[in-house]
């Protein structure tokens, strides 16, 4: 009984769940299992605790508690689950994990953790990986990441065998970030500041999620930067708000270079605009780095399925197919197509997709005419290869792949990046 009251202990006493007093919502805190396992996988990623000086008392605990959770639920799902339940023996896991097959449930997937790695990296916002996935192609390692959405966190987890930490506006997350890395990749969410222009340097960004950027820069102080936000950002509120952010960067000691990219200059038929920031600490760096890419053809006919290959629930209704074709009268029609209605209730008949989005209508976009684009489709416009999961709903897709990035484009960018910095 004293030992089972001291593992409780462990577990609850200094990690207490946050609720939002306005929306009642609960943040992902440490009490989650979401990060339970944020902590375990990204501890198994990171290396074993034997030997390891740095690791602090708190630290061994907060891998020993999700140990015991991750045990206790593989063993609610498996009648023949052996494994011994005590602090003890989570201890002994702890100091060797890959005696116990622990790598092999975490890291059986399609996208690992490079095991030996010439550089690292953070990834903030991290959606479902899309600005990660190029530089785990090249070798680099991330030694931490964070994604608010449990269901963004699910298939992240699902691809690169690591859960995301939850919320970076609080502490209890940052103190996860290791002190040294070599770059920080960030799709931010932008929020109009609360003090624009006054020359306040992190007064200005305050209550801005770039403010969580800001901070971790600060205190880490990474060779390089990847930032990436839409396009609009360059001109909020007359393009005070990107003229801040820059200023802040500037004042943290990076140089950069930031352009407007679209994902069909990058070989993906999806019309797709979004503002890139690509900073270093060296002037001499930043001199060497450009934003001149050969613009590749397109090819709508390789992301589509065959119509019969697809859920049958896509496909329009009588009434949507009856509207599409008065919307459509006297207008070429070709195949392949994807048929996108704006606002305006106006029909175009294109060869690529516009921009995928979170919050568009459900027959936003029209595959020729007729139906609604597969969770595959989704991903492949927006260039994820075919051996990425699909681990959540298929209206989870459709949010995910409107909040995610363009990975051909990034991996232009990251190999020039990777170059930059293996230059030294």
């Amino acid at each position: 009984m004293a030992k089972q009251k001291q593992i409780e202990a462990i577990r609850l006493s200094d990690f207490p769940e946050e609720i939002d007093e306005k929306t009642g919502l609960k943040f992902y805190g440490e009490t989650s299992y979401e990060n339970q396992m944020a902590v375990l996988s990204q501890y198994l990623h990171n290396g074993s605790l034997e030997g390891n000086d740095t690791a602090t008392k708190n630290q061994r605990e907060e891998i020993i508690a999700a140990i015991l959770e991750f045990l206790e639920r593989k063993k609610s799902q498996h009648s023949d689950f052996e494994y011994d339940l005590s602090e003890d023996f989570a201890s002994m896991v702890a100091e060797n994990p890959g005696q116990y097959n622990l790598f092999e449930d975490f890291f059986n997937v399609p996208f690992p953790n490079p095991q030996r790695s010439k550089h690292t990296l953070i990834d903030l916002f991290a959606g479902i990986g899309g600005i990660r996935l190029p530089f785990n192609e090249l070798g680099y390692k991330c030694v931490f990441s964070s994604e608010w959405d449990k269901f963004a966190q699910q298939t992240y987890f699902a691809n690169f065998g690591e859960m995301p930490f939850g919320d970076i506006t609080k502490e209890s997350t940052k103190k996860h970030i290791p002190q040294h890395f070599d770059l920080l990749l960030a799709g931010f969410p932008c929020q109009a500041f609360s003090i624009m222009g006054k020359m306040k340097g992190f007064d200005d960004i305050r209550g801005t999620m770039f403010f969580e950027v800001a901070t971790i820069l600060e205190r880490h102080r990474p060779q390089a930067i990847l930032l990436e936000n839409v396009k609009q950002l360059t001109t909020h509120d007359h393009g005070r708000t990107f003229k801040t952010i820059l200023r802040i960067l500037d004042e943290l000691g990076y140089h950069v270079k930031w352009q407007v990219l679209n994902a069909l200059d990058f070989g993906l038929p999806q019309k797709r605009e979004r503002v890139i920031i690509v900073g270093f600490q060296s002037q001499s760096q930043i001199d060497k780095f450009s934003f001149d890419f050969t613009k590749k053809p397109h090819s709508l006919e390789k992301v589509l399925e065959k119509d019969d290959e697809v859920d049958p629930s896509l496909f329009a209704s009588e009434m949507i197919l009856a509207k599409r074709k008065k919307q459509t009268e006297n207008k070429r029609v070709f195949y392949p197509s994807i048929w996108h209605e704006n606002k305006a209730g106006n029909v175009s008949i294109l060869d690529y997709a516009c921009a995928l989005r979170t919050g568009a209508s459900y027959n936003y976009l029209l595959v020729n005419g007729k139906r609604r684009p597969s969770s595959r489709e989704l991903l492949r416009l927006q260039g994820f290869p075919d051996n990425y999961k699909i681990a959540v709903s298929h209206g989870e897709i459709r949010r995910q792949t409107g909040n995610s990035v363009a990975v051909p484009m990034i991996r232009e960018i990251a190999q020039k990046i990777d170059y930059i910095l293996n230059m030294n």
